[in-house]
This record gives structure tokens, sequence and C-alpha cells, in this order.
């Protein structure tokens, strides 16, 4: 009876069925990348995946907003810098033996972001924070970073980029 006390005793604290990984270890991360997206900001999320022996998921959103009413040159050319950017990674990952699955949606980025972590066991969001000035933060006071984070209870990790 007490090597099965011991052995329950020493049992991972996780409830049972739950995929969600034990805080500071991560299973799974998500970069959040476009065709603007800095290779440092690659580095970082293909880093953290090997340090951690995750998978590591790479999305692209085709923004789909007011200015684009049906399919058309802008679409499509949203829609080939994303996939541009997927591969970006998918190159960074088969140097480093890092695996990465590409994923490409379309809608508003933060929201599709946060969609996709909450709905694929995502343990952690990296995505790039451009370094934004006086005007362009006073015109646009949010950001990628910060709608993420309001988009899912996912950790998001912001990378600043010189952009």
């Amino acid at each position: 009876m007490a090597t099965t006390s011991s052995s329950i005793d020493a049992a991972d604290d996780r409830s049972v069925g739950s995929s969600a990984a034990p805080a500071g270890t991560f299973d799974r991360v998500l970069l959040a990348v476009d065709g603007d997206t800095d290779e440092r900001v690659h580095g970082v999320a293909i880093s953290l995946a090997a340090a951690h022996g995750a998978e590591l998921d790479a999305l692209s959103v085709v923004p789909m907003d007011v200015s684009v009413d049906h399919w058309d040159m802008v679409v499509e050319r949203r829609e080939d810098e994303a996939e541009a950017a997927l591969d970006a990674v998918g190159d960074a990952g088969r140097e480093t033996d890092v695996p990465v699955r590409k994923q490409l949606r379309y809608g508003t980025p933060a929201e599709e972001i946060g969609l996709y972590a909450d709905g694929n066991d995502v343990d952690l969001v990296v995505v790039a924070e451009p370094n934004r000035s006086g005007l362009k933060r006073l015109f646009s006071p949010s950001n990628l970073a910060s709608n993420v984070r309001d988009a899912t209870d996912v950790p998001v990790v912001s990378v600043p980029t010189n952009e």
C-alpha cells in the first residue's frame, strides 16, 4: 500500500484529461506572422519551441477589413505575403530541426490568433511588436500584441522590432 500511496503523491498535479502544460513549460507555441515579421521574431519562437521540445505553429491571417468587399487583387496580394511569411518560418525551422505547422486564416488578425490559440491547446503566443514612435502611437494607440492579449487567456510574448 505504501508504494501505491507514494506513486500517487508523486503523480502530476494536472487534472486527468487536461492537455495544458505545467506552469513554465510549453508543449505548443504559436507564432503569428505577416509579410513584415522580422526574422528576429522567428528566432525567438523557434528557440522557445526548441528549448521546451514544443510543437511550433506558424499562423498568418489575411486581413479582411471594410476595404475588401469581395475577392480581389488586394486579397490575393495579402495572401501571397502571408504565404511567403509562413514559408520563411518553415525554412528557419528546418535549419534548426524544429518542425513548423503552417496555417493560413482570413479575418481580423487578433481575433483569429486568439481563436486559434484557444482552439488548439496553444501554451504560448509569440507576436512582433513594432517600435512605434509618438505619432504612430497617437493615431493608433493599440497594437497587435495588446489586441491578442485581449483575445485570449494564453500568455503572449511580444518581440520588439524596428519596423
